[in-house]
């Protein structure tokens, strides 16, 4: 499969890795660059604080419900090196710092965020992104766990937690 997405003859993959392990994790690797790709990097300069975090999670929604397998198989396949020096190690990072920068520039921008910091406002928001999609991919045809019904949602709990968090705040 690897070959004929890229376009090559199969033999030639081989070439390119040491095993199958570490074919898998660049695939994995390569579908979290993807996804902050769909993500977009412009979305926090092109939109004031919450408006580009909705877009940004709007995207990661539409990825994972339109390439489920490829959005499962993020989390269940740990790459061989994930001891990566970042603030989330391993490979989820690219898709996080969207978010966290997103949530950070809310914060620097004086508003609130649901969080003592962009790190944990970022974990908890995608925490709960995440578990959504998951209950959508586990009983699709329930009413609401299509893919415009899980993004309604995550549109309606983050401006629910945004808005607790300015009342907290206030």
């Amino acid at each position: 499969m690897v070959a004929k997405e890229a376009g090559v003859a199969a033999p030639s993959v081989y070439a390119h890795f040491t095993d199958v392990r570490h074919l898998m994790s660049e695939i994995v690797r390569e579908c979290w660059r993807q996804l902050a790709d769909e993500m977009g990097d412009g979305l926090v300069a092109e939109g004031a604080g919450q408006e580009a975090l909705t877009r940004q999670l709007c995207a990661y929604v539409r990825y994972a419900m339109e390439r489920p397998s490829r959005y499962q198989m993020l989390f269940a396949m740990q790459p061989k090196d994930v001891a990566e020096p970042h603030d989330i190690p391993g490979i989820v990072q690219p898709a996080f710092r969207k978010v966290r920068d997103a949530l950070r520039a809310i914060r620097d921008a004086g508003g609130a965020i649901p969080g003592e910091s962009s790190f944990s406002a970022a974990l908890l928001v995608l925490s709960l992104v995440h578990g959504r999609i998951a209950l959508a991919h586990l009983a699709p045809w329930r009413e609401g766990n299509s893919a415009s019904g899980v993004e309604k949602f995550v549109v309606e709990i983050v401006d629910r937690l945004m808005r607790l968090a300015t009342a907290h705040k206030a």
